[in-house]
């Protein structure tokens, strides 16, 4: 006993809990391994989705805000263009956003995510 500064039965518990650690992180390791990568593609389209809808609302809008400008100078009409194609445009972009909306949610509910 000179050398030996624990006693045998500290030693035996350490090794059962080493062991229940070592089972514990294989088992840690095989669920990890089962899941799949973090869904990014999932985020990135909707990303996307609400990029096009952004997009789709700001080009109606300068589309027919312009389109009601230049007709209104051209016409000699007060603003009265502007107006009418600005809410043109509003409408426009309005709906390509919704038609974008309602296909990406069938794509997403076409592959069940």
């Amino acid at each position: 006993m000179g050398g030996d500064r624990f006693p045998m039965k500290h030693r035996d518990e350490t090794d059962g809990d080493r062991k229940r650690l070592d089972e514990l992180d294989d088992r840690l390791r095989e669920a990890r391994k089962g899941s799949g990568p973090p869904a990014t593609t999932s985020t990135q389209r909707e990303l996307g989705v609400a990029y096009r809808v952004m997009v789709e609302m700001i080009a109606g809008v300068g589309v027919g805000g312009f389109l009601g400008w230049w007709l209104d100078t051209w016409l000699g009409t007060a603003p009265l263009l502007l107006v009418a194609l600005i809410l043109l445009g509003f409408a426009a972009g309005a709906m390509n956003a919704y038609r974008a909306i309602r296909q990406y949610t069938a794509a997403a509910n076409r592959d069940g995510s």
